[in-house]
């Protein structure tokens, strides 16, 4: 799902890459085969199918389980257990000019709708509990369709596609890149994934890449929050990369072995087991710039009730959803970053973009306090359009689609002027060039 397709091509190398990508579009249709696919949505419902799946908007669910069931080697004989440890909803707008990636954590208090469980058969009543008990609520085969039902009825919003990347898949998936360079504060010291790192540039691939991502002892405050921050310094260095004139999109060879590694690597939605439906996906994003790529945390406070839990943040969480139901254009506080991220003070005063227009990372002068998750609420961006999906008692949800071999003309999309998120939104764009914050 992080490949991008390369928008155009020399016609010098018209030939080569056409060559290439027909002996890459066989063995992805060898390897589409073997795909572990779920189905999400009501049992029965048809899927999209064809260029009709991508129109418009685009919204996919993907998930980090914390299981190490069934890989090659858990840490210390421990097997983990199945939770969504992590769970993003991603928007692309209707004009496929933005896309907004919001990271909802793990230990957020919310009302869950009923879900049946795969593995017994049972069906789960409503309940309220932690977000990341989503995906054990629905079993090993109804687990996806679990998150995508609590996601839909946090946000309001019904993902046509989702996948969960199993405990190896973020190794295979930055092996497959050549490695992502993060800036490092402070040292990074976590027993507990095995990570120790040093300030300064690192390549991160494999086993540090994904220890990288799950470390929370390492980061800041060793809270939740401060991994999602950390997470996305991460994930918008991976954009910048493939998204570079002559990155990962220029080369055929790679596109096919990142997309061999995630569906290698990944239980994913019937709706996207095919190569063409991920080069399709791809290319809904061809031409965002990478200041329009947004990494956002869903807002929330602590819970009155147990200062080891989150809640909602009501008003903010109300503008969140109301901007991606609307698809609204929107953009972050100056100060948004997260408590897990710093300014790279080392970086230079512009980051390109993929078509060449990218806006400045901040990149200079002394960072600012990362702002927390926790403070205040902002103003809602409301317009008129409902904050949530259905209550805790509604039916399980989502909807499914089809691939494409090409991604449609976009038609709409958000309004030409942005909406101001609340400044309690933290986050930031893949243009803005951060370090880990690490622990010191």
């Amino acid at each position: 799902m992080l490949a991008r397709v390369l928008s155009a091509v020399g016609i010098g190398t018209a030939v080569a890459l056409v060559s290439a990508t027909s002996v890459a579009a066989i063995a992805a249709g060898t390897l589409s085969s073997a795909v572990e696919t779920v189905h999400i949505g009501p049992t029965g419902k048809p899927a999209v199918t064809g260029a009709e799946a991508l129109q418009g908007a685009v919204d996919f669910v993907v998930v980090g389980s914390d299981t190490r069931q069934d890989q090659a080697e858990a840490i210390e004989g421990d097997p983990g257990t199945l939770n969504n440890d992590v769970t993003m909803l991603v928007h692309i707008s209707a004009d496929h000019q933005q896309m907004t990636a919001i990271s909802i954590p793990r230990d957020t208090v919310v009302p869950l709708p009923a879900c049946t469980n795969s593995d017994t058969g049972e069906r789960l009543p409503p309940t309220r509990g932690m977000f990341n008990t989503a995906l054990q609520r629905g079993g090993t085969e109804g687990g996806l369709n679990c998150v995508v039902a609590a996601v839909a009825n946090l946000t309001g919003v019904e993902a046509r596609f989702a996948g969960i990347f199993k405990f190896d898949g973020v190794a295979a998936m930055s092996t497959a890149v050549g490695g992502v360079e993060v800036c490092i504060a402070e040292p990074i010291r976590d027993r507990y994934v095995g990570l120790h790192l040093e300030p300064g540039m690192r390549t991160l691939e494999g086993r540090t890449a994904s220890a990288f991502l799950r470390s929370r002892h390492g980061v800041a405050d060793g809270s939740d929050l401060g991994r999602i921050s950390n997470q996305q310094v991460f994930l918008s260095a991976l954009a910048r990369k493939v998204l570079a004139p002559g990155g990962t999109l220029s080369h055929p060879v790679q596109l096919y072995q990142l997309a061999h590694a995630a569906l290698s690597n990944m239980i994913v939605s019937e709706n996207l087991k095919s190569a063409d439906t991920m080069v399709s996906l791809a290319l809904t994003m061809r031409d965002m710039d990478l200041s329009n790529i947004l990494f956002v945390q869903y807002p929330t406070v602590e819970d009155p009730e147990d200062v080891n839990r989150l809640v909602p943040d009501e008003a903010a969480a109300h503008a969140l959803n109301v901007a991606v139901q609307t698809d609204a254009k929107t953009n972050l506080s100056a100060s948004a970053l997260g408590r897990g991220a710093l300014v790279d003070e080392s970086a230079p005063t512009s980051s390109p973009s993929a078509t060449g227009s990218g806006t400045a990372g901040t990149g200079t002068g002394t960072p600012s306090t990362p702002a927390d998750a926790a403070d205040g609420a902002g103003t809602s961006a409301d317009a008129g359009a409902p904050s949530t999906g259905t209550d805790a008692g509604g039916a399980d949800t989502g909807s499914q689609a089809g691939g494409a071999a090409s991604a449609p003309a976009a038609t709409g999309g958000p309004t030409a002027e942005s909406t101001a998120l609340p400044s309690s939104i933290t986050g930031q764009t893949a243009s803005e060039q951060t370090c880990s914050k690490g622990s010191g």
